[in-house]
């Protein structure tokens, strides 16, 4: 005879899987704060650098290409992401 209040093995909850951390989105705001702020830091320095003269310009040329080079970036970022 069938006992429908019977509780089975296979009637029994199975236990839950381990909890799982969420990963972080992989959409790229560090990069971007990185670049960002590298752009920013080398804007200043390029500046400052460039308005003092002698051994400031050498520096200032050397912030200024990586500033350029930050920009650049970005808009690679930019266009990367918006395609997909």
């Amino acid at each position: 005879m069938n006992d429908p209040c019977r509780v089975t093995p296979a009637d029994r909850p199975r236990p839950s899987a381990p909890f799982r951390r969420p990963e972080p989105p992989r959409d790229g705001t560090v990069l971007r704060v990185l670049l960002w702020t590298g752009f920013t830091v080398c804007a200043v320095v390029n500046s400052v650098g460039n308005s003092i003269g002698g051994v400031g310009e050498g520096v200032g040329l050397v912030a200024g290409i990586i500033s350029g080079g930050s920009i650049a970036a970005l808009i690679v970022h930019h266009y990367a992401r918006r395609r997909s």
